[in-house]
């Protein structure tokens, strides 16, 4: 059994597709999304769209699903740090996905627990509290094995698929904690688009990365012709210009 991990897409179609693509090259039996679809990039109806078409998808919300589905702040300061570009941002970001793509993401668990040949997997964007709300009070950008034991102490599957803070991280402990990496936002990488693939077979399981080039300068490039709320800070701090 093969699976394709993605995470973060945040409205990158164009690194999408070439993930998903190789993914489907590589003969992955399922793929699987740790959350945050939209949010950030310049495709938000069109990924959500596309995500939708994919067979045998395994997927979660992430936070910025949240934001759409549960709600957001709208005022400063506030208890996510969301500036007001940001809340901007969000705004027109849902003001575009039509009623079919926010059906289907309603549809999302917050976490979604599997089992295959013997291994238990849990699927989620980040730690949860006890409620089943993300916990960003032990929020980490690299955590290490300590951090993520703490973090993930409440989940006893073997395998943990997690995402949200975009640098790829791979711990094999207790438990195996897997972040594969934003798919969608390169950051310094500029052109890479990161997911990897879980191989389970015969009781073993193998972990292997993929990092495939795409022209990034094309999505920054949409976001300059758009020009939608935020984006300098986007580009700036998800796409590395500055």
């Amino acid at each position: 059994m093969k699976l394709g991990v993605i995470t973060d897409i945040h409205n990158n179609l164009p690194a999408l597709r070439v993930v998903v693509d190789k993914l489907n090259q590589m003969e992955c039996d399922k793929i699987i999304c740790c959350g945050d679809i939209i949010g950030i990039g310049p495709c938000p109806e069109e990924t959500v769209q596309y995500m939708m078409q994919i067979p045998n998808l395994i997927a979660v919300r992430g936070n910025h699903e949240k934001y759409l589905l549960d709600g957001m702040p709208d005022t400063y300061p506030n208890e996510e740090n969301m500036g007001i570009d940001e809340m901007k941002h969000h705004h027109w970001e849902h003001s575009l996905l039509s009623a079919e793509s926010i059906a289907f993401l309603k549809s999302l668990p917050y976490k979604t627990d599997i089992t295959l040949e013997g291994f238990t997997i849990s699927v989620m964007h980040y730690c949860m509290d006890s409620d089943g709300h993300y916990n960003y009070t032990n929020y980490k950008i690299n955590p290490s094995e300590d951090d993520l034991k703490s973090m993930f102490a409440d989940v006893k599957s073997d395998i943990i698929l997690y995402g949200h803070n975009h640098c790829r991280n791979i711990c094999k402990s207790d438990k195996s904690y897997i972040n594969f990496g934003s798919l969608g936002c390169p950051a310094q990488d500029r052109n890479l688009a990161r997911a990897g693939v879980v191989k389970i077979e015969n009781g073993n399981f193998e972990i292997q990365t993929i990092d495939i080039e795409y022209n990034a300068v094309d999505v920054v490039h949409m976001i300059e012709e758009i020009n939608y709320p935020d984006a300098d800070n986007i580009k700036k701090y998800f796409y590395g210009i500055w």
